[in-house]
């Protein structure tokens, strides 16, 4: 499967779980999964379009390493802003991930992850979720 294909395939998957998990099962687990795919969809995304210009002879290779791949894209699109704010929402999501976390009106309507910088609820959980989307729309255009 290709690292298109795979962001394709995770973005299905948070819409899932999203719509779908998240309506029947409202704990933080599931919005805590919806987060790692999130980063998963993003991860995948970037590995993809920094292959696509290897390919094209702007890079030599692509590293495994997220932070190194992450520069990599800035220097390949200096001043772009928007990719600027993509990496920053990116860290964001990794940040959130690896996290501690805590557990608000699990099984209620007002379920949400409370980290210590930021209280995720499920209508948060969509907006990371549509933003996801955006940036990877954004990076599929660059490679047009």
């Amino acid at each position: 499967m290709t690292t298109e294909n795979s962001a394709l395939e995770e973005l299905k998957r948070v819409d899932h779980l999203i719509f779908v998990t998240l309506k029947y099962t409202r704990t933080v687990d599931v919005i805590r999964n919806v987060l790692i795919r999130l980063v998963s969809t993003m991860d995948y995304q970037i590995a993809d379009t920094l292959e696509y210009f290897r390919k094209k002879g702007k890079l030599a290779a692509v590293s495994p390493a997220t932070l190194i791949r992450c520069r990599k894209l800035e220097e390949i699109f200096p001043k772009d802003q928007e990719i600027k704010n993509m990496i920053d929402f990116y860290m964001e999501l990794k940040k959130l991930v690896t996290s501690e976390y805590k557990k608000k009106e699990e099984y209620r309507k007002n379920v949400a992850m409370i980290t210590k910088d930021a209280e995720i609820t499920i209508d948060k959980l969509r907006d990371y979720a549509d933003e996801t989307k955006r940036y990877i729309n954004y990076l599929k255009e660059l490679m047009k």
